[in-house]
């Protein structure tokens, strides 16, 4: 018990942990593989590949929503839990909407909702320093603007 009362004093680490990192940079992979095959021919129909990667930026980005909730969840008492609660399903809804929409729509929707939520990552990291580890954002910040580049390519195709 003494051990687990001390590791909770003990610093976040600064590093970005391996077990955080890998999983997270094979998370893009999906994004560039559907991306680049809107623009060449991989022998998969590029509207499938578009259909396939607007339900993922969906997926990724209710899942980056809902970090707020695991987040306020935990959040100490300066914490501002009601919006981290009620932001969390914000970006699931951004997602959903995309899917209904045109796909160049769609795409722009999910790249604003992407860039949205790194931008309030960042601002809750700064007002709430002890709730995001700064690895966390590093890692974010990495795997947004990968996400991004893979949206902006096939919304860049469809243009």
């Amino acid at each position: 018990m003494s051990d687990l009362l001390s590791s909770a004093n003990r610093p976040l680490p600064t590093r970005i942990p391996r077990a955080a990192l890998l999983p997270g940079l094979l998370g893009l992979t999906p994004f560039w593989a559907l991306a680049l095959s809107t623009l060449a021919g991989t022998g998969i129909d590029p509207l499938l590949a578009l259909t396939a990667l607007i339900m993922y930026g969906a997926i990724i980005l209710s899942f980056v929503g809902a970090l707020w909730w695991g987040l306020a969840i935990h959040a100490p008492a300066n914490a501002p839990r009601d919006t981290l609660f009620v932001w969390s399903v914000i970006p699931a809804l951004i997602g959903w909407f995309a899917t209904l929409a045109l796909p160049d729509v769609g795409l722009r929707m999910l790249m604003a909702g992407l860039a949205l939520q790194w931008v309030l990552d960042g601002m809750l990291m700064r007002k709430v320093p002890e709730l995001i580890p700064s690895w966390m954002f590093r890692l974010r910040t990495m795997l947004t603007f990968g996400a991004l580049g893979a949206l902006g390519l096939a919304w860049w195709q469809l243009v």
